[in-house]
């Protein structure tokens, strides 16, 4: 079993009080930044990573300092470890039996679904895209058999859809190569 971590998200509508609360949240207490910058459109995301006490206080000071032009935030006990290593940006490559791509309108719930979807099967979390290039939106990209990616992807779509945030999802047996990497 994988080991977990703690992340707080803040997204907020003002790049220039994004890097402002970001700057709240690292003087707050005692967290990593995993992740700060513009995603589209024009807001700013940040990501951080701790003990749950501390992602919980950096996430309230931010979200004070952004004050209205905070658009939301989340703190994620027990993230699963791939999901915090996906998030930072590596990028796993596997043999593909098949593909399960779940889009999600928000990063917040995207980051949520792909944790309930490592959890739910043994897969593989190859992509995890939040917010950047893409209208705010994130998608992840899981690799597995078929029924595991299945099962995972139908996990991380209840989630998204509690939330009213699923765009969609779809599981591609056997994708084609250059299709995959494309991801």
């Amino acid at each position: 079993m994988s080991e977990s971590v703690t992340i707080g998200i803040l997204e907020t509508r003002s790049i220039a009080r994004g890097a402002e609360a970001t700057d709240a949240m690292l003087k707050a207490a005692e967290v990593e930044l995993i992740r700060a910058g513009v995603i589209c459109p024009g807001k700013y995301l940040t990501i951080v990573s701790g003990e749950v006490a501390a992602v919980a206080a950096s996430v309230e000071a931010g979200a004070d300092r952004a004050g209205r032009a905070c658009a939301g935030t989340c703190v994620l006990a027990r993230l699963d470890e791939r999901v915090a290593r996906a998030i930072r940006g590596t990028r796993f490559t596997t043999e593909v039996n098949a593909a399960g791509i779940v889009e999600c309108s928000t990063v917040e719930t995207c980051v949520h679904a792909a944790d309930t979807a490592v959890k739910a099967a043994d897969v593989e979390l190859v992509r995890l895209r939040l917010g950047g290039g893409i209208g705010g939106k994130g998608y992840l990209v899981l690799t597995g058999d078929v029924a595991a990616v299945s099962a995972s992807v139908e996990a991380a779509s209840a989630v998204a859809a509690d939330a009213s945030r699923l765009i969609d999802a779809v599981v591609i047996p056997r994708p084609d190569e250059a299709l995959f990497q494309s991801l």
